[in-house]
């Protein structure tokens, strides 16, 4: 199979609003679907897929694509390396000899099938091991269908017992040191964990992109996890969110802990839209992957003073991602894997829909004067961008606080950081209404193909103003196809954002494209006078002035008949 026959082949077996759907929240939307960017920040979904021309493209920061650009750029691949997933996906059998560059294996690849076999060590390990299953099984009350499908496994006390298995695999040891399963210098090759429990991390693709280990007695460090690596950034993954992310979505909510264990029995007792950040204090880039799912969080942690820091923590964080909070704390002594061993599925059940506000959780755990609490939880409403929401706590904050309602909104109005005059985004969309008519040509274009000799015959490319337009029309001259089969191989990023916008645009009309073409062609034309007539009035060349002044007149007069 050739490889362009393999990418048509590709596209048309992965539908790609059921791919990104994996991914990203998406609601219907007339004949697009429509969900929040994976790629940027944004309080509201700017991120559009149509399944009709199965492209995406988002109109906040502008990105767009088709099923292969938008795996590349969320999981950081190059183009080869999203073909050949995609292929696989599709149960596509890829040819020996299909590869576009000589960088098709790159490091992506090689370090999922490293951490694959890592963890075939560890779980073959756990098997052998009765000292280790008694601990997960009696210690921790895990059941043989929790352990099978979260993966677990054992690190043996030997340092270099993983190593050596990798080496015998034939995996080299620069390689396992990139995907930091060990360590190596002078002294030889040493596994990065030895005596622990070990627990797989992954991505939306259920690729092994990292683990944690916990031991199993009272040694520190308690938790190890995997150092970053080309394929794990810790600050953005999230424990089990691959098991969970379609109960987040079903759920309408995602329930938020501190651990590995308790998210693991939280699973095993029917939460299964649990997810834990790993080990550390929750951070934006884990908010930004919660919200691609759901706008809704509980969080689930101790009641003891530092599961309450944690929490005001983490609810700051949730708050300027613009997420609908709930807290949950648990009694004291106790946090969701030992209660729910103890008490059951239905008291935590309870317990979560008793949760508190976020107005309330703070009014609760504050432990300042009021005047420094109210302004606390001000200062969490005013970085809100939904409003709805944003308006419900003044509310309610008003209503428990006993302080008049306008009094609040105005404290509220006082802390909203002011906006910068423009936005990136801003500033394009002014700059493309300045030069309509440059981006109404390349869209003409894709809506009629047949169009594109009349268009190049009366077009000056070097009267474009837009870079990314002018860079479209002289592959256009060349021979490139703008159609948007061709185009996510030929053209660059910028060319394909612009591509995928204009294709999300409304159609222009078949009774009116000429008129279009015509009106824009005339429009350039004009400008190019224009600006000659400038140069003509500094240099004082009268004869080129009244020469383009007549032609300006000319075409004027030939609008108006």
């Amino acid at each position: 199979m050739k490889f362009d026959r393999l990418l048509d082949e590709v596209k048309s077996r992965i539908d790609i609003v059921e791919f990104i759907s994996d991914y990203v929240n998406l609601t219907k939307a007339g004949q697009n679907h429509k969900g929040l960017c994976p790629f940027h920040s944004e309080k509201f979904p700017s991120f559009t897929v149509n399944q009709a021309k199965q492209i995406f493209h988002c109109f906040g920061c502008g990105v767009g694509g088709d099923v292969i650009s938008f795996l590349m750029k969320h999981d950081n691949l190059s183009f080869t390396e999203a073909v050949e997933y995609l292929a696989k996906k599709a149960g596509i059998k890829i040819p020996t000899d299909h590869h576009a560059s000589p960088g098709a294996y790159k490091k992506t690849s090689s370090i999922y099938k490293a951490n694959e076999e890592a963890l075939q060590y560890f779980v073959n390990n756990l098997k052998r091991s009765p000292h280790a299953l008694a601990y997960l099984r009696k210690t921790r009350g895990m059941d043989e269908k929790t352990i099978e499908t979260f993966q677990l496994g054992y690190a043996t006390g030997q340092r270099e017992g993983l190593c050596r298995h990798m080496l015998k695999k034939g995996y080299e040891k620069d390689l396992l040191k990139e995907a930091g399963l060990v360590f190596v210098d002078q002294a030889g090759c040493r596994d990065m964990f030895w005596n622990r429990i070990m627990f797989p991390i992954s991505n939306l693709k259920n690729d092994i992109i990292a683990f944690g280990g916990r031991v199993m007695d009272d040694s520190l460090p308690k938790y190890l996890n995997s150092p970053e690596t080309y394929v794990f950034r810790k600050r953005e993954a999230l424990f089990a969110l691959n098991l969970a992310k379609s109960n987040i979505r079903r759920e309408g909510y995602a329930l938020l802990v501190e651990g590995y264990l308790d998210a693991i029995i939280c699973h095993q007792f029917g939460f299964q839209n649990t997810v834990a950040p790993l080990g550390t204090a929750l951070t934006e880039g884990q908010v930004k992957r919660l919200r691609t799912l759901s706008k809704k969080v509980i969080l689930v942690y101790d009641g003891d003073t530092a599961g309450i820091g944690a929490a005001r923590k983490s609810l700051k964080v949730l708050c300027e991602g613009d997420t609908h909070v709930r807290v949950l704390l648990m009694p004291t002594g106790e946090d969701p894997d030992t209660f729910l061993r103890k008490r059951g599925a239905d008291v935590f059940r309870t317990m979560i829909m008793q949760s508190l506000s976020a107005v309330d959780f703070m009014m609760q755990t504050s432990k300042g004067e009021k005047n420094e609490f109210i302004r606390e939880i001000l200062g969490l409403i005013a970085v809100l961008d939904d409003r709805i929401r944003a308006d419900e706590m003044v509310r309610e904050l008003a209503d428990k606080s006993r302080i008049h309602e306008p009094v609040l909104r105005d404290e509220v109005n006082k802390l909203r950081k002011k906006a910068p005059a423009y936005s990136s985004t801003e500033r394009q969309k002014e700059k493309r209404s300045r030069n309509r008519e440059e981006y109404l040509l390349p869209g003409s274009l894709i809506a009629f193909p047949e169009k594109t000799q009349e268009v190049l015959s009366q077009l000056d490319i070097g009267d474009l103003r837009q870079e990314t337009v002018k860079s479209i029309f002289t592959k256009i001259q060349k021979g490139k196809n703008i159609s948007l089969n061709a185009a996510f191989e030929e053209f660059n990023e910028p060319e394909k954002d612009l591509i995928t916008e204009l294709s999300l645009y409304p159609q222009i009309d078949e009774e009116i494209v000429d008129r279009v073409i015509q009106d824009c062609m005339k429009i350039l034309l004009k400008r190019k006078i224009d600006e000659k007539r400038k140069i003509a009035e500094q240099t004082g060349d009268i004869t080129l002035l009244n020469a383009l002044l007549k032609e300006k007149r000319r075409i004027i007069k030939k609008e108006l008949e």
